[in-house]
């Protein structure tokens, strides 16, 4: 099993409704067959199976077979990097009721290595999108898409023709946030 280990690649996984109606069944049930799982979200076993391999292959669900049955849970596998502290955030978000929509809107703020790079590089200081540009080593033209993300999603600010890290709302914006940086 390949496991992946980059925010940006757990965010991708993360920023999809289904997979997240998918974590939130298994919080709620602790445990489900892919069977149990597919009826629940009127999906085909198979969809619903490839689904779960995402998420497991992120270390946010744990897997075992029982006879012809795999059962799935949502814990984190520490062997992941960042899959504790994502599924603690969905945990939270999931016991909060935030709404998929939010959820997603954050996730996708981290779903580009470029975007980690543009928060590390802003990690305790305010940059001038010239002096960021050369932090990060983008051309000008990457950097605008991605700041424009950023800026859209309320993680980047502009405060005097520079900019910086604005704190996120939610347990997941924070903990991606602390992640990426």
């Amino acid at each position: 099993m390949e496991l992946r280990r980059g925010l940006w690649t757990t965010c991708r996984v993360i920023a999809s409704d289904p997979r997240l109606q998918m974590l939130w069944h298994l919080f709620a049930e602790g445990e489900l067959t892919v069977t149990e799982c597919a009826r629940l979200m009127g999906l085909s076993p198979s969809n619903t199976s490839f689904q779960l391999k995402m998420l497991r292959e992120c270390g946010l669900v744990v897997s075992r077979r029982e006879k012809m049955e795999v059962f799935y849970r949502a814990e984190a596998n520490s062997a992941v990097d960042f899959a504790p502290e994502v599924l603690e955030a969905l945990r939270d978000c999931y016991e909060n009721a935030v709404a998929f929509k939010t959820l997603i809107h954050h996730a996708t703020a981290f779903t580009h290595e470029r975007r980690i790079e543009i928060f590390r590089a802003l990690r305790g200081r305010s940059l001038t999108a010239l002096a960021l540009r050369d932090a990060t080593g983008m051309s000008a033209s990457a950097l605008c898409r991605h700041l424009d993300k950023l800026m859209r999603r309320g993680y980047v600010k502009s405060v005097d023709k520079s900019c910086r890290i604005a704190p996120p709302g939610n347990a997941l914006g924070r903990a991606l946030l602390k992640l990426a940086t």
